[in-house]
């Protein structure tokens, strides 16, 4: 086996080993250095004198690990990207926040494009951890839990040549949002381990928390601000979580919590991928539960004005991106609080040598004149300066305990500053003779010949089911009993639950269906410590899941939503003593009732409870509708229940009266009659064209990648994508959603209406271009939020509605009764505007 260590030997930074081992070359990490002082890419010359490389293998997406992976993928595009998910989607924010800074930086030539970003990703094989992944012929990865920040792995990959360790950066403390490393016993022959404290022993996690909560606590009393720098990534989030903590329980008062930088965007990223947090937060989220936010914590918006948070009276605390205060809102902040005697700044992670959080580190031992750079300008330091230690690095004691642990013979230490790496390389030697220790710098190549490789320990599962049939909510009892007769005791992540149950290797696709089954099932539980395994529950617990429950009203209406979201029911009834719930709908007489029934038989089964829907029709809504459709002609109305039928008088009468007859029968399912005829029914004119115009408005609102665009990136990624295009946007993506046609898999993106969506026709075509899916704008408007954006520009405007609005589908139209009288200009304004927000018409039946 042959390693060259591109960067990250003897520093932090650019960490980058290029590895030759069976006929195969490999890349452990590409990241970039920060500093600013040496050279930020590492040695990639190497890479091309040895004749490229076959695979990248990223250990986590801290920039110092991935912030080169678009240059060197973009020089050999044939090599995949193995990462996991949550690295993968980390990976994505972070170098988009790295697109902007180097556009920002008008004197430097950027290292990349936002289309190497995006080709990069598309290349992506997510790896799940525990699971093995086949690289080659011989070549084996596995991914172990590392712990330091969500995502991280440690990576162990096996040759013929031998077997490989790599740390990674690691943890083996339990963090708030991740627990420690969790390896199984390993058998490798080389290990290669980070040395970040190699020479240092880490205080008390839980004594570092509570010097944070005193600290934040004094200022509170003093009334002053607070500025925490901290990574975006990682460091940010353990920051959040303390001191949500601490204002819950009253150690710290309730002064607000502002978070800003790109840390806003992290958090989101962990709220979508709760399996790889700390299964109490991962279960918050689940739940529906905000991991972060409360109404004292809050996310500064994009565009808010800073000084206006620092004029603000009273203390406050803002934790802001990035942690050695280089860049981002975190050095905009302390350009004003370093300079205020009522601030304090609390420096929480590694400070670089040459950073400005470095600057402010060096002035707590009182020995260098109070002052710091930032931005290039020197700026007094009047402020308090407090130092908590919250690393997310293994010191000396975990670092031992795992080498340990691996028992290698062929030790390489990296990424730590010299005297770190050279002080536990000699403590090492001296403690094993038989253990070889490598202290390699940047630039140096070695060869390691292993004689007499180690035997590695099984990992194969004896006794398989060989089922031919896709795993289903029913099959839960089945696999149960399997699993307690073979493997009683045992836990497993969901890719060898899958080779039980099939008896060989699945796809992606199928291994996310096995586990919402799995999450969902009362036979089995996500371990406490890592919820990406799971185990069987007992007898006991399962007959207690099983029994028959009494739902509450609360609980009934989540299903009542989640099952009839597709009807437009406007008020539900209860009846507790005979577990009956009535929906009353406007128009019931035009509702899917075929649909309806599924749905009904859906909440008999999860709840116990009967729907039924309350057959009165909601007649002022329908008299709405009438005059929306016939405004001032309409002279007089009628209706029958029994017919199921409306009569009008309207004067003069026009050609559109038919087209409004048949708009009316669709919307309420009651024939109308105009001056005595019937102009509606379920053959009433205009039907055919109304559906080839649907047909052709579907064509309008789909788009499709266009040619030489590679197979569709992950579609949590591809989600992410899109998030990130419409950030610069007014109008927002409502909801996302994965469907699919006789064609395959398709996004369906959903606005307040199409007509908001195909506003961005060019947007969205590049997008699909991008990502290499199909994208098409929902054909459906939402109601509700029509609603509330027509009353919000009435209380604008100062129009009072008489009654609650209705809408019109036909016409894609708003219609508000307006109450007394009132000014037709300002129903004018309320039209127009409500037209630009929606895309949909509003009109006004001034009574």
């Amino acid at each position: 086996m042959e390693f060259h260590f591109l960067g990250g030997a003897m520093e932090i930074g650019a960490s980058c080993i290029y590895v030759k081992a069976a006929g195969r070359r490999f890349l452990l990490d590409s990241g970039i250095r920060q500093s600013g002082v040496k050279d930020p890419l590492p040695d990639f010359r190497t890479i091309q004198e040895q004749g490229g490389v076959d695979a990248i293998i990223v250990s986590h997406a801290h920039m110092d690990h991935i912030g080169t992976l678009p240059i060197i993928s973009k020089a050999y595009p044939g090599a995949r990207v193995y990462m996991t998910v949550m690295t993968a989607e980390l990976t994505r924010v972070l170098l988009y926040d790295s697109l902007k800074i180097m556009a920002y930086r008008e004197d430097e030539i950027p290292h990349y494009t936002e289309q190497d970003v995006l080709d990069m990703l598309g290349r992506v094989t997510p790896v799940r951890y525990q699971t093995e992944q086949t690289l080659a012929d011989g070549v084996r990865l596995t991914f172990y839990p590392a712990g330091h920040i969500a995502g991280a792995a440690c990576t162990y990959l096996a040759t013929e040549e031998g077997t490989l360790f790599y740390s990674g950066d690691f943890a083996a403390f339990s963090q708030r949002t991740i627990e420690g490393i969790h390896i199984p016993k390993l058998r490798p022959d080389v290990a290669i381990v980070e040395t970040t404290y190699g020479n240092r022993l880490h205080a008390n996690r839980q004594v570092e928390e509570r010097r944070l909560v005193e600290r934040v606590r004094e200022c509170a009393e003093k009334g002053q601000k607070v500025l925490i720098p901290a990574f975006a990534l990682g460091r940010s989030q353990e920051v959040l979580l303390i001191l949500r903590a601490a204002i819950q329980n009253g150690e710290i008062p309730a002064i607000p919590v502002y978070v800003d930088g790109m840390v806003r965007d992290i958090n989101t990223v962990y709220t979508r991928n709760p399996t790889f947090l700390k299964n109490a937060l991962g279960k918050r989220i689940m739940r529906g539960g905000e991991p972060f936010y409360t109404k004292e914590i809050q996310p500064v918006a994009p565009r808010a004005d800073r000084e206006e948070i620092l004029g603000q009276k009273g203390a406050a605390v803002i934790v802001s991106s990035s942690g050695m205060l280089t860049g981002g809102p975190s050095m905009q902040y302390a350009k004003k609080l370093v300079q205020s005697e009522d601030a304090c700044v609390i420096i929480t992670g590694y400070q670089d040598e040459e950073s400005p959080g470095r600057q402010l580190m060096n002035l707590l031992d009182g020995q260098e004149e109070r002052r710091i750079t930032l931005d290039g300008t020197t700026l007094p330091v009047r402020c308090r300066i407090e130092q908590v230690g919250l690393s997310a690095h293994g010191d000396k004691s975990e670092i031992t305990a795992l080498l340990e642990r691996l028992s290698a013979r062929q030790v390489f230490l990296v990424h730590g500053n010299e005297e770190a790496v050279r002080d536990y390389g000699k403590e090492l030697a001296g403690a094993d003779y038989r253990r070889h220790i490598y202290l390699p710098e940047c630039g140096q190549v070695y060869q390691v010949d292993i004689r007499k490789k180690r035997q590695q320990l099984s990992n194969t599962l004896p006794y398989t089911m060989q089922e031919d049939h896709a795993f289903a909510a029913d099959d839960a009892k089945l696999l149960w009993d399997y699993w307690c007769e073979h493997y009683g005791g045992r836990k497993f992540p969901v890719s060898q639950l899958a080779l039980i149950w099939y008896g060989c290797q699945q796809q992606e696709e199928t291994l996310q269906r096995m586990q919402e089954i799995l999450t969902e099932s009362p036979y089995f539980s996500q371990n406490m410590r890592q919820l990406f395994l799971f185990e069987t529950n007992s007898r006991e617990d399962i007959e207690k899941a099983l029994a028959p429950k009494e739902r509450t009203i609360q609980e009934v209406e989540i299903q009542i939503q989640k099952l009839f979201a597709a009807h437009s029911y406007r008020k539900i009834g209860y009846y507790p003593e005979r577990r009956e719930v009535v929906l009353q709908f406007d128009y019931p007489d035009s509702i899917d009732r075929a649909l309806f029934c599924e749905n009904a038989k859906d909440l008999l089964r999860e709840t116990g409870w009967t729907a039924s829907v309350n057959p009165s029709m909601n007649h002022s809504a329908a008299g709405s509708v009438l005059y929306a459709a016939f405004g001032y002609r309409l002279q007089k109305v009628s209706y029958y229940v029994d017919r199921r039928q409306y009569t009008v008088t309207v004067s003069p009468e026009t050609a559109g009266d038919q087209e409004a007859a048949g708009a009316f029968y669709r919307l309420t399912g009651w024939d109308l009659y105009v001056n005595g005829r019937c102009l509606s029914g379920k053959d009433a004119e205009g039907t055919a064209g109304l559906a080839g115009s649907a047909a052709a408005a579907k064509s309008d609102m789909e788009f499709v990648p266009g040619g030489g665009v590679s197979k569709p990136v992950e579609q949590n990624l591809a989600f992410s994508c899109i998030d990130q295009s419409f950030e610069r946007f007014p109008d927002q993506i409502e909801k996302k959603s994965i469907r699919h046609d006789g064609e395959g898999k398709y996004l369906e993106l959903s606005f307040v209406s199409p007509q908001v969506g195909l506003r961005y026709r060019e947007v969205l075509q590049e997008m699909a271009d991008q990502i290499g899916w199909r994208i098409r704008i929902a054909d459906k408007v939402n109601q509700n939020a029509l609603f509330q954006i027509v009353r919000s520009l009435c209380a604008e405007h100062g129009v009072m509605p008489a009654k609650n609005p209705s809408y019109i589908p036909d016409r894609r139209t708003v219609a508000v009764k307006a109450a007394g009288e009132t000014d037709t200009e300002k129903c004018r304004a309320v039209e127009a505007a409500f037209l630009e927000k929606t895309g949909c018409a509003c009109e006004f039946v001034l009574g």
